[in-house]
């Protein structure tokens, strides 16, 4: 029983210290997305992997503004054409030291890149993602985050059969922060 306390009492004691020593949040970060959806997941399908890079910037320690550009799988064979899904999100946050929880919400839209034409689709989809980060250094963090992509919210609300796991990208980030 005494090792159990003491190893408790251990454990808090290290979370404490390093919250105190961790960075203070961010104005400014940079980083790479590696997502994978939940189907592909499931299906061990580790061909599909979705790279992605984000940029955000807070206005205050728990608010800001983030964007997105992400490469969809499956990638063309030949590499003439590419889904990229470009979104703005406003990011809400709970900076706790060394632990850091997040949630965004906003529009996502679909690029048609290829060799001869960009096309933008006029269809707007929706996304929400929640993740942590785990700050390593003051300007190094690494998380693990979910996004979810909505692409037809009335129908969703009506009770219309829906893809969760074709729509749910599960991912771990790295970040510099500034």
């Amino acid at each position: 029983m005494k090792k159990r306390v003491l190893f408790i009492v251990t454990i808090l004691l290290i979370v404490s210290v390093a919250s105190a020593f961790a960075a203070t949040p961010s104005l400014f970060e940079i980083g790479l997305l590696n997502y994978y959806k939940l189907q592909d997941l499931t299906d061990s399908d580790f061909a599909a992997y979705t790279p992605g890079l984000r940029a955000s910037v807070y206005i205050n320690n728990w608010f800001g503004l983030s964007g997105d550009a992400i490469l969809s799988a499956p990638f063309n064979v030949t590499g003439d054409e590419y889904t990229i899904n470009l979104s703005g999100d406003i990011v809400f946050r709970a900076p706790l030291g060394f632990f850091e929880m997040y949630g965004a919400f906003g529009p996502i839209y679909t690029l048609q890149v290829s060799a001869d034409d960009i096309a933008l689709e006029a269809k707007v989809n929706y996304s929400g993602r929640i993740g942590f980060d785990l700050n390593i250094t003051p300007i190094f963090g690494v998380g693990v985050e979910a996004l979810h992509v909505v692409s037809d919210i009335p129908a969703l609300i009506n009770g219309a059969e829906y893809d969760l796991m074709g729509s749910t990208y599960v991912g771990v980030t790295a970040k510099l922060k500034l």
